[in-house]
């Protein structure tokens, strides 16, 4: 069953009236397990709801509609299938040991529904013969796979679970249920790196239309997890990479017309080399797995340079992490140029994950509050709208309101890519 958490306004639930915590059983006589369940079967023109209301009340709503079209019902949260590896550079593992954040932080999730809706990466390993035939009979593709290794004792290794060693299979098995993927690899030097990222990528590339990408992304560690055997790239290292996945790309290009692999935004940063432009992603839209990024903050921030108002000395500052710093500086100075604003760019070294993690979504609120301290006199600060999740908390818990509340003077903002605030004003 499934619990309603939420109705959309303006949608066919709410012209129906069907309060939050009502519990709905099936969709033309199918039981809904969860999220997806209803997700999959409100997509029919014709809809019978059977469902029992707060009061214990037993309805059936039947519904008219577009094909596709969505009830506007927002569940419950799931359970979520939590992950049965031990990878030793697992960033859950890297969090704070003393609980300092929300406990959903702690949750290793490996859930082939998240997968599937969020594009959330997944190692196959969890799954049972029902959740392949779900995967089947829903048709529940493209998913997003953390193969990382094709050489079944390099990913044994690497996840340190029994089955992790069957990825060919599972990857035969999702050919031959014509569900496609985007693979993922994390870099870990020493492991599969090399030989073995060549291997990967071969293989991968040679399953044709089965794959339809692969991400390339160093390994990233935390103060808290450095001493597990694992360890990060150097720049040499880094840079070897690249012109592993610059060789397939080519390829690619020629073969596919596509470049098929690409190279995560911290694999450049670490190899010193600057971050492509657009054309090299392709406009595939693999920025959760760090992948593309910077082009496109670069893209949104030029286009809305022409649209900007006069900020003529006025004194703004951008706070970010510390591998962005650089990047972030040169845009500041175009929109600077631009608007006539004095714009300070500050890269801020974390404090809950250590120097190693250096992107601006991972910066506690604490670390916000600590940087711009000594910028109370400016006019305005921004900062990246993913340090926050949906209630507008940082990942200490400390709340956009208390961050503000703490420094009265100073405008603060967040931004999904720093103009849209100056647009917006």
């Amino acid at each position: 069953m499934v619990r309603v958490d939420a109705v959309r306004r303006e949608s066919i639930a709410a012209d129906l009236a069907v309060p939050p915590e009502t519990i709905l059983l099936r969709i033309n006589g199918h039981a809904l397990r969860d999220s997806l369940d209803l997700a999959f079967y409100e997509a029919d023109e014709r809809v019978a709801l059977e469902a029992v209301l707060p009061t214990g009340e037993s309805v059936v709503y039947e519904i008219e509609k577009d094909a596709g079209e969505s009830l506007g019902l927002v569940p419950q949260p799931d359970k979520v299938r939590r992950c049965t590896n031990a990878c030793p550079f697992c960033f859950v593992k890297g969090n704070p040991k003393s609980s300092q954040l929300r406990s959903s932080l702690y949750v290793k999730d490996d859930d082939y529904r998240l997968s599937f809706m969020f594009g959330h990466y997944v190692t196959l390993t969890n799954l049972r013969e029902d959740d392949w035939e779900r995967i089947f009979t829903q048709r529940l593709t493209p998913l997003y796979v953390s193969v990382h290794a094709t050489t079944p004792a390099v990913r044994l290794a690497m996840l340190k679970n029994p089955r992790s060693a069957e990825i060919g299979e599972h990857l035969d098995r999702l050919e031959q249920g014509c569900i496609q993927i985007h693979a993922q690899l994390v870099l870990c030097p020493g492991i599969n790196d090399d030989q073995e990222l060549a291997r990967t990528i071969g293989d991968l590339y040679a399953r044709g239309e089965g794959v339809l990408s692969l991400s390339v992304v160093p390994v990233g560690l935390t103060v808290h997890n450095m001493d597990r055997g694992v360890r990060s790239l150097t720049s040499v290292e880094a840079r070897r990479a690249l012109e592993m996945v610059d060789g397939v790309r080519k390829r690619a290009r020629r073969e596919r017309g596509h470049g098929w692999c690409y190279a995560a935004d911290e694999l450049f940063l670490q190899a010193g080399v600057d971050v492509p432009g657009a054309g090299y992603f392709d406009d595939l839209d693999l920025i959760a797995n760090g992948v593309g990024a910077i082009s496109r903050l670069r893209d949104l921030v030029r286009r809305d340079i022409p649209r900007l108002p006069s900020m003529r000395n006025k004194q703004i500052v951008l706070v970010t992490g510390t591998s962005m710093e650089r990047h972030l500086e040169r845009l500041a100075n175009e929109v600077g140029h631009a608007s006539g604003a004095r714009i300070e760019t500050v890269g801020v070294t974390n404090t809950l994950y250590g120097p190693t993690v250096t992107t601006a979504g991972l910066l506690s609120g604490q670390d916000h509050l600590e940087a711009l301290r000594r910028f109370v006199g400016f006019d305005l600060a921004i900062f990246s709208r993913s340090a926050l999740n949906d209630r507008d908390l940082f990942l200490d818990d400390m709340s956009l309101s208390e961050l503000r509340l703490a420094l009265p003077t100073l405008r603060i903002c967040p931004s999904e890519h720093v103009t849209d605030v100056f647009i917006a004003a």
